[in-house]
């Protein structure tokens, strides 16, 4: 019997070193969730990134990518996690070079200098910010091998703007459309920019800004402003556009009706809803009861442009933002959406760094799509194999006795 006892209390013993080495995995942060999405669409290539969809390199994913690197701090690290001379190249690339007219469309004409969403792909104002925004980001590291020796066509690009711009003094997204509020705002963006990067172009030359500031004010009805002087009602997409649009022109000091328009903003934000994972966005409208990661985009922008960030709930607005996180990583349009992109990941991140800061806050977020569990290691298998060896040898040994 003396052997039995020293089996049992061997056996005991290995039974609290497997409940000692058994040890529990935390689950992914939504951190880890994005970065594995970002790295998961790069291609090392062509030396953009893609949506998974149809894995073909786009300036949008690319601008997604890259902004949510660097609002993470990723992208000043050395080496970064991609090759950001590639990127530039990319970038460079999907700018329309053809300026003819040689066929029935016009459609090389009206592309002209515009960035293209992928190769040979529409060309629209919303895609052109982006590629200025993604220029501006990459410019930004001057240390990286490369970077400073090659550049987009400006001058191209300027024609492309002169193009959308209309007799009333508005932009349009694409040549010879109607134009409305945030294709001006954009618009602006984009020349402001040139005109810092280089001022030799004398960029402001191609508006007419008492024409330009007539067009924006013609969109404003009350406290906001609407889409186009035609549209029905005032949104908080085209209020912020209007806004900044404004605030871009060199001869605007003060916006008129600043104040009431970011109370009315402000006033937009969801503290009651049926499902508590809308709590915190932004309604496009007075009651439309529509919060979405656009809207609350544009909301923010503007409330961070006015130093009003401090009247935000930013507790549910955190909230919010983290809802929008999809399954794969990215972010969607919508809390609890199937589908998400890269250009909602990178804008969530600047929109975390607005109200904190985006890398802590998404390290120390749960992942809720992946649940942890228990690690099962070399060391617990040795375990294992020990504890039945000992099991074995107790009932040999009561056997025996």
């Amino acid at each position: 019997m003396k052997r039995v006892k020293v089996i049992t209390i061997a056996f005991a013993f290995m039974l609290v070193l497997v409940a000692a080495t058994a040890q529990p995995v935390a689950a992914a942060s939504r951190s880890d969730s994005l970065t594995s999405y970002i790295r998961g669409r790069y291609d090392g290539v062509r030396g953009g990134y893609s949506p998974p969809s149809d894995n073909v390199v786009r300036v949008d994913a690319t601008y997604g990518a890259i902004l949510a690197l660097n609002e993470l701090g990723s992208l000043t690290a050395r080496p970064p996690p991609v090759n950001l001379t590639k990127v530039l190249d990319s970038l460079i690339l999907r700018q329309w070079e053809t300026n003819s007219q040689g066929n029935e469309t016009g459609i090389d004409y009206e592309r002209y200098g515009g960035f293209s969403e992928y190769l040979v792909g529409p060309v629209t104002m919303s895609m052109n910010m982006m590629g200025i925004i993604l220029l501006h980001l990459l410019k930004d590291q001057a240390d990286y091998p490369g970077i400073t020796t090659i550049d987009i066509d400006k001058e191209a690009l300027l024609v492309q703007l002169n193009r959308t711009y209309t007799a009333d003094g508005a932009f349009s997204a694409v040549p010879g459309w109607n134009p409305e509020i945030v294709s001006t705002y954009q618009a602006l963006y984009i020349i402001d920019f040139l005109n810092t990067y280089d001022a030799s172009l004398n960029v402001w030359d191609i508006v007419n800004e008492t024409a330009t500031i007539d067009w924006i004010n013609s969109c404003r009805s009350g406290d906001g402003f609407k889409l186009s002087p035609e549209s029905d009602t005032i949104g908080v997409t085209p209020t912020a556009a209007g806004i900044m649009a404004l605030d871009l022109l060199p001869s605007i000091s003060t916006v008129p009706g600043l104040q009431a328009a970011t109370n009315w903003v402000l006033a937009r934000q969801i503290d009651d809803y049926v499902n508590k994972d809308f709590i915190g966005g932004f309604e496009e409208g007075v009651a439309t009861n529509d919060p979405n990661f656009v809207t609350t985009y544009y909301a923010l922008k503007l409330l961070d442009s006015t130093g009003n960030l401090v009247s935000v709930n930013q507790t549910t607005l955190k909230d919010f933002i983290l809802n929008c996180q999809v399954e794969d990583g990215s972010w969607g349009y919508l809390p609890g959406s199937e589908d998400g992109s890269l250009v909602y990941a990178g804008q969530a991140c600047e929109l975390l760094n607005m109200i904190g800061d985006a890398a802590s806050i998404l390290v120390s977020s749960e992942d809720p799509y992946s649940p942890g569990g228990f690690a099962i290691d070399w060391r617990y298998v040795v375990v294992i194999g020990i504890i039945l060896v000992a099991l074995v040898i107790a009932v040999v040994s009561v056997r025996m006795d």
